[in-house]
């Protein structure tokens, strides 16, 4: 499989990372005081992954806005990491992957570390999705969304893209970080995904995390 541009090229089978009964089972390694996370935004209903990251997210910015680069440990994410996306903003128009975790690896057939997300988007919608991204620490706020990824069959998988701003490091730069999972229960994840396209969005909310959220 390959997703158009440039990477390894991996057969994909079934991956049971991405089984409806595994991602259920996550649970993220929260102290004891976390604080509880939202069960979902608008009309959209945050999965089992989704609302696990959002709990590691709270517990790690503390009395903070957002959490600190220093605070994305993969030792304290094992159990998010297969799931997790980390990217920081390179410049104006680029968001680079830093992390990729293997479940989307392996669903994919493509590591996308390195690579800048907007990448496959056309002109007009990369735009539009430039300016969603900045809003996270421009508010700040979080935001999830459904999108559709295609396999080579033509058949439709919505996903949650749950996504959430995380404070500069030592290079300035602003990164986010989130997860991204099935939106509907699959039992055995054999798909052959393609990510050569702009990913139609279906759903998407804003995520207050206390400063309100950008007007629609």
């Amino acid at each position: 499989m390959t997703n158009g541009s440039a990477g390894e090229e991996r057969r994909v089978w079934a991956h049971p990372l991405l089984q409806w009964s595994n991602i259920e089972r996550v649970k993220a390694r929260l102290p004891e005081s976390a604080p509880a996370a939202p069960q979902g935004a608008g009309e959209i209903r945050f999965s089992n992954v989704g609302r696990e990251f959002y709990a590691w997210w709270l517990a790690a910015r503390g009395d903070r806005p957002m959490p600190s680069a220093e605070d994305v440990d993969p030792r304290a994410l094992v159990e998010l990491l297969p799931y997790l996306r980390y990217l920081s903003w390179e410049d104006e128009e680029r968001l680079v992957f830093r992390i990729y975790g293997s479940a989307l690896v392996e669903a994919g057939g493509i590591d996308l570390t390195g690579y800048d997300v907007f990448n496959p988007f056309d002109p007009a919608e990369r735009a539009t999705d430039q300016a969603r991204m900045r809003l996270l620490h421009a508010r700040p706020c979080g935001l999830v969304m459904i999108r559709d990824i295609p396999d080579r069959a033509g058949r439709i998988y919505p996903c949650e893209f749950l996504t959430l701003p995380i404070a500069p490091g030592d290079d300035g730069k602003n990164r986010i970080i989130g997860t991204i999972v099935p939106a509907m229960k699959i039992a055995e994840w054999n798909v052959d995904v393609v990510f050569d396209r702009t990913l139609t969005l279906r759903q998407s909310a804003f995520l207050d995390i206390g400063f309100g959220v950008p007007e629609d």
